[in-house]
């Protein structure tokens, strides 16, 4: 086998309570590691446990267990076993997949309110890294989607935010925990530099300024390691 150094993300037509839902996973043959995104949002880890030219057999962390399920990768079609008889509702599942642009940190984007799952979907999205306090930061935009998904210093914290504008290289956006934690953001692409804009009065809030790199959009896959740990 030719071997896959980049994670790939397939898009499979799944359904949830009889209505078509896509779903996506992303897998790495490097690591034998690969991330399941129900499109409701939720995120789970698994790991490949058999590989060959023609399937994927994959094992998906469960609450009390394990759920295994097959990938041809041949005939682009994900497998789900069911029960005989179809035994606690358990039927057959045989869904078409086809290959997608990888999944990035944008599928962790989670505002309070209602919005179109597809902004988690990379059309013209990058990263930055920033330095911080105490280690590295990044940030992934997408200028069409309008998305922005933070990741700060600290491992579990992961923060959504919207794009509010582009004007000549600089694009203005928003971040937080919630509509009372706002951080309001410039980052300009010419002098690579990144500004969070500081709140008046408030001396814990002062603006600042920092140089960031620019990188590929970062893919779901780096948070795997974090993610497998919740689930022992």
């Amino acid at each position: 086998m030719q071997a896959e150094a980049d994670p790939i993300s397939i898009r499979c037509d799944g359904k949830y309570y009889q209505q078509q839902q896509p779903y996506f996973v992303t897998y790495d043959l490097e690591t034998n590691h690969f991330v399941f995104e129900r499109a409701g949002g939720n995120i789970v880890t698994g790991e490949i446990i058999a590989v060959n030219d023609a399937q994927l057999d994959f094992s998906l962390r469960a609450t009390g267990g394990r759920i295994l399920f097959s990938y041809n990768r041949q005939r682009n079609v994900m497998t789900w076993p069911g029960m005989p008889a179809e035994e606690l509702g358990r039927p057959l599942l045989r869904h078409a997949c086809a290959e997608v642009t990888g999944r990035t940190m944008l599928s962790t984007f989670w505002p309070s309110e209602q919005f179109d799952p597809t902004r988690r979907d990379p059309v013209d999205a990058f990263s930055l890294t920033c330095p911080g306090n105490t280690g590295p930061f990044f940030i992934t935009l997408d200028r069409v989607t309008k998305t922005v998904v933070v990741e700060t210093e600290h491992a579990s914290g992961i923060l959504s935010g919207n794009i509010t504008g582009i004007d000549d290289g600089v694009i203005k956006f928003t971040f937080g925990m919630g509509p009372s934690d706002p951080h309001d953001v410039l980052w300009d692409a010419q002098t690579q530099s990144l500004t969070l804009v500081g709140v008046p009065g408030d001396p814990e809030r002062p603006t600042k300024i920092k140089q960031c790199a620019v990188t590929k959009p970062r893919s779901i896959m780096v948070h795997y390691d974090e993610w497998a740990r919740r689930w022992k």
